[in-house]
């Protein structure tokens, strides 16, 4: 193993997706250091008060380096380095490789309360800001510097997802008693399709990885429920997991789809796992959770604390005995951690019954290869993004540790005396991207400092790996506020963009009501496509059909016969 010394920060640090680059906010400034030497690439003067307030802090995710579909060719999507923090109204977005790019969004939220969440879309020139107590989602434009507002959004967080090839979007909306997905098309955002959903309480939805299926799960109140909508909108199936409809059950607790997209994973609220066939959605295997442990072909590891309180793994005897939660009552304990390996040879998870087990399932025997016992409860568990078969185990535990598993080990592997100089505040670690074959690095630290480390394949020490001393380099006369372009100071849009070589576009002009002369646009979840929208693309809905719709693509394309 090996380190980088310990970098102070304010904020929680965020690699990029191309792992070169660290963000972290360090008093007032924005800072983007080297992950391969440590030294200071790039700061940013911020303004003292957005600084502190500052609550988001995101890098455009790594989708953009696939594949996409437009105009009918495939092609491949430069990747831009982009990221964007936000306090409770304002954001701003940078390039990491243009310090003469940038835009801020004033007002982002409107008047709606504070941005409960910001992202990035699926191009790099588009940001999604939910405003607070699910009033809206606004998609804003960094080119045309307009907005497209979507009312009733149902979450925050888990209720929407971009479609895998396409990056159409899919949001699931509760505008009255009823949840509706809607579908918007990409770049324009115009509405494609929207349909009410067969379920009472929807708690979330998302793409299989080849974009055939949306997966709905119901609440667990309402019954055990999942929902198998096509592309286009069209109900498929409803799993009701073996039991009478007129049941009520346990319920779901989350879904989860095989990278490969082979399996959906459904995790209950009875300590089982169900993983459904994808092409049929019929269960091939019931994954249980015992709190006694008996596989006879699986390697068990209990967490061992010597004197010197360093952690190690060591084999158990069977039948194994882990801790368990105690039950008071006030809802069963369900399996609410589940994570595919990105090759599709296993399944990690976790049971609220027995907090301080992880369960590592073979997918080609569907029963456990390995089980480790903990003595802190699970906080999280993460594949390695291009080691397919390493695992990192996150622990609540008092020592800042790490937890690593990987098959081809003779024993799990725990990093002990990681030394950060200021071990409080729940420090929590994050693979940071690595290509296949080259050394695993993972960033480790809380909102007052972080350190990067290396994991190497033989067992060792933690050393330091060389750094560059160097004095910050500060952007003089650069702050946030004079980053604006002078020409745009009468511009009515709260977007505020600073490029030499930015070139407008102008959205759809027309009749439409789906922009507002602000430029900002309402959209109304029941309207449908076409009904009081300009767009093309509810003006197109054969042709956009024909590029959602590839589930039952047959369908359209047989030959239609008439008798006389």
């Amino acid at each position: 193993m090996e380190a980088h010394k310990c970098f102070s920060s304010t904020q929680r640090s965020v690699p990029s997706p191309n792992a070169e680059i660290i963000a972290t906010i360090h008093q007032s400034r924005l800072v983007l250091r080297s992950s391969a030497d440590g030294s200071v690439l790039r700061t940013i003067l911020l303004d003292n008060d957005f600084a502190a307030r500052c609550t988001h802090l995101r890098w455009l995710p790594r989708r953009e380096l696939q594949s996409e579909v437009e105009n009918g060719n495939q092609r491949d999507s430069p990747f831009q380095l982009r990221f964007l923090i936000a306090d409770d109204d304002k954001i701003h977005v940078y390039d990491a490789t243009d310090a003469q790019w940038h835009a801020a969004i004033n007002g982002a939220s409107s008047t709606m309360g504070k941005i409960a969440n910001v992202e990035f879309g699926y191009k790099p020139d588009e940001v999604l800001v939910f405003s607070d107590f699910s009033t809206k989602v606004t998609i804003w434009s960094l080119k045309s510097s307009r907005g497209v507002e979507i009312r009733d959004p149902k979450f925050s967080r888990r209720g929407h997802c971009f479609r895998p090839r396409t990056g159409h979007l899919a949001m699931l909306t509760r505008p009255d008693t009823r949840d509706v997905v809607v579908l918007l098309a990409p770049r324009t955002h115009g509405l494609v399709h929207s349909f009410v959903l067969a379920t009472v309480d929807a708690q979330g939805l998302k793409w299989s990885p080849d974009g055939r299926w949306l997966a709905i799960w119901e609440a667990a109140s309402a019954g055990y429920m999942v929902f198998i909508y096509t592309a286009d909108g069209h109900l498929f199936k409803t799993y009701h997991g073996g039991q009478d409809t007129e049941n009520v059950g346990l319920g779901i607790k989350g879904v989860e789809w095989d990278p490969t997209g082979k399996y959906l994973a459904v995790g209950t609220y009875d300590d089982q796992v169900t993983l459904l066939y994808a092409s049929t959605f019929h269960p091939i295997a019931i994954l249980e959770h015992s709190s006694t442990i008996t596989s006879p072909n699986a390697l068990i590891y209990q967490e061992q604390i010597d004197a010197s309180k360093s952690r190690s793994y060591t084999s158990a005897p069977q039948p194994a005995y882990p801790p368990t939660q105690p039950n008071e009552g006030t809802q069963p304990a369900a399996v609410s951690i589940m994570t595919f390996s990105i090759d599709g040879d296993f399944l990690a998870t976790r049971s609220d019954a027995t907090p301080t087990t992880v369960w590592i399932w073979s997918l080609q025997s569907l029963a456990p290869a390995t089980i480790l016992i903990h003595h802190s409860p699970i906080k999280s568990l993460q594949w390695h993004p291009t080691d397919s078969h390493l695992l990192m185990i996150h622990c609540a535990s008092p020592d800042p540790t790490i937890h690593l598993w990987n098959p081809s080990w003779d024993t799990p592997r725990i990093i002990n005396n990681l030394h950060l100089k200021n071990p409080a505040g729940k420090p929590e670690p994050t693979w940071v991207y690595s290509p296949p074959g080259g050394k695993p690095k993972l960033l480790f630290g809380n909102a007052q400092n972080y350190v990067l480390i290396s994991i190497s394949p033989t067992e060792g020490e933690l050393s330091p790996l060389p750094t560059t001393t160097k004095s910050i380099p500060i952007l003089e006369g650069r702050g946030p506020e004079d980053m604006f372009d002078e020409g745009n100071s009468m511009d009515l849009s709260p977007i505020k963009i600073n490029h030499n070589d930015f070139t407008a576009r102008i959205q759809p002009a027309g009749s439409s009501s789906y922009y507002s002369g602000s430029g900002s646009g309402v959209f109304d979840n029941f309207g449908g496509a076409g009904a009081g929208d300009g767009h093309s693309e509810a003006g197109q809905w054969g042709e956009i059909s024909e590029e959602v719709d590839d589930t039952f693509d047959f369908r359209k394309r047989l030959p239609v016969s008439t008798s006389t």
